[in-house]
């Protein structure tokens, strides 16, 4: 046995060498998870509130196609759902808390429950007509026809043209009133020019600069138990939003459209009401709205 030791014993030692050196290497080259695997799987409610009307398509199943892209490079989980202002103050009153919030401007009752907002998208108002040689130089309320609209201030924007006299229509009858010459001119939104291209009717559009409140805002809940993720997701929504076209609306650059839409680009407003109000703020904006006392709401907005 002595004699069979001095052998065995570099044998032994140079197995247990050869065992640690593939231990390491496969240790070391073992494949690292993906972004997407070490993250938490949390998911995030994302509310979203249509107040006013688009362009084109849904900006719920947008933003669903936005979470599903984040959740693939991130790992976090996005669900959307639809709601009314109406419902989504409902159930905030109730104790029913999302991560985020996506909702237009003006809107009462979000306030106490975010901190700050981003605009991620956002629409406006124009002036169209059915004469290709229409200049816009004799808009008045006799011969103009206004797309009441839905959650927006409309009214605010016919105030700026002297408009509030002006016959309201719901939206989907509004422009068919100016396709069929009962109008000259319709105050209306992105929304209708897309009716219109829909129609396949040649139009003129002068963009109204007076007024905007058609803005799509983003908002991360305060009391969100994924406050952090959530942050991260708007983040990624503000820098995926070169394809926002494909709901008829803009961003706060040019670029994204080569037809009619072109003219809504890129534009200033005198007077804007973006953020979500409280409803000291809305009683006051309406009342100056009904007294159409466009210097009052000139100051109120400033």
């Amino acid at each position: 046995m002595k004699k069979i030791l001095p052998v065995i014993k570099p044998l032994i030692c140079a197995a247990l060498c050869i065992a640690a050196v593939v231990a390491f290497l496969c240790f070391a080259f073992k494949p690292q998870k993906s972004n997407a695997e070490n993250n938490d799987k949390s998911v995030l409610q994302l509310w979203q509130i249509d107040s006013f009307e688009g362009g084109k398509g849904s900006r719920a199943d947008y933003l669903q196609k936005k979470g599903n892209a984040f959740s693939k490079e991130y790992g976090a989980y996005v669900t959307v759902t639809a709601l009314s202002a109406e419902a989504a103050v409902l159930n905030l009153e109730n104790g029913n808390i999302p991560d985020l919030i996506s909702y237009g401007a003006g809107i009462c009752g979000l306030e106490s429950y975010i901190g700050s907002f981003t605009t991620w998208c956002h629409g406006g108002y124009c002036l169209l007509a059915v004469d290709a040689n229409a200049d816009f130089t004799d808009v008045n309320a006799e011969n103009t026809v206004i797309n009441s609209g839905k959650n927006n201030y409309t009214s605010a924007a016919a105030m700026f043209y002297g408009l509030q006299n002006a016959e309201y229509e719901k939206p989907s009858g509004a422009y068919v009133k100016l396709i069929n010459g009962d109008y000259k001119y319709l105050l209306g939104t992105q929304r209708d020019i897309f009716r219109l291209k829909t129609r396949g009717v040649g139009f003129t559009v002068k963009p109204v600069t007076e007024f905007n409140d058609l803005y799509q805002n983003i908002s991360v809940v305060d009391k969100s138990a994924n406050f952090s993720v959530a942050q991260r997701f708007v983040g990624y929504l503000m820098s995926h939003r070169d394809d926002v076209n494909k709901l008829g609306l803009m961003t706060e650059s040019s670029g994204l459209y080569d037809d009619e839409m072109k003219v809504m680009e890129g534009l200033d407003y005198e007077c804007k009401v973006v953020a979500p109000v409280n409803k000291q703020t809305k009683e006051r904006l309406e009342n100056i709205i009904a007294q159409s006392d466009i210097n009052m709401l000139k100051n109120l907005l400033k």
